[in-house]
């Protein structure tokens, strides 16, 4: 793989954008040098939305069955993502499973995983995220997706060993302390 997507490098990276050892209830957190960088990044991509646009309409061409479900990224988060739900579960089942696209706003790379909704009653759910490989009923639209993200924004998809990779002196949106990895600085902290 590309040096530029190793983990030290990405790690380097994402210390740009997010202050070392400062929480985000810390007022020092938003005087930073590393968080007016990564609003910069943020504001930024609200501004110039044509590229994902025109992804998302080809993943509607691309499978005309499923439902998007283009999710607010970056006001939030350094990532652009979309919900593309399989086509079972367009039925009212209680059981939603989707393919959820990433791009990250730091560095030309890409997520995919997998995610199942549960309802259990009308206020409660619960949900599972897979990373590779994903479970069967799900390649098909994970390799289509991949395929069109690569083509779309010319971006790499990064393997589990390199997401996973712990930034224990960051905290990241709900993510505190210690339990920060590449994914949640690149992505979200917001999994599901």
């Amino acid at each position: 793989m590309d040096e530029r997507f190793s983990a030290e490098a990405l790690i380097k990276l994402v210390r740009h954008y997010y202050p070392s050892g400062i929480h985000g209830d810390d007022p020092r957190h938003r005087q930073s040098e590393e968080y007016r960088r990564l609003d910069a990044v943020r504001r930024a991509a609200l501004e110039d939305t044509r590229n994902w646009k025109s992804f998302l309409q080809r993943v509607h061409e691309l499978v005309p069955e499923c439902i998007l479900w283009d999710l607010p990224g970056p006001p939030y988060d350094p990532s652009r993502r979309v919900r593309v739900y399989l086509p079972d579960s367009l039925v009212p089942t209680g059981e939603h499973k989707a393919v959820v696209v990433s791009t990250s706003l730091l560095a030309p790379v890409h997520l995919l995983h997998a995610s199942q909704e549960v309802d259990l009653d009308e206020e409660r759910s619960t949900s599972h995220a897979w990373f590779p490989p994903l479970p069967p009923e799900f390649q098909s639209l994970e390799a289509k997706l991949d395929a069109l993200v690569r083509d779309s924004f010319g971006t790499v998809r990064l393997p589990n060993e390199i997401l996973f990779t712990p930034v224990p002196d960051l905290q990241v949106g709900n993510t505190d302390f210690g339990k920060v990895q590449l994914l949640h600085c690149l992505f979200t902290d917001n999994i599901w």
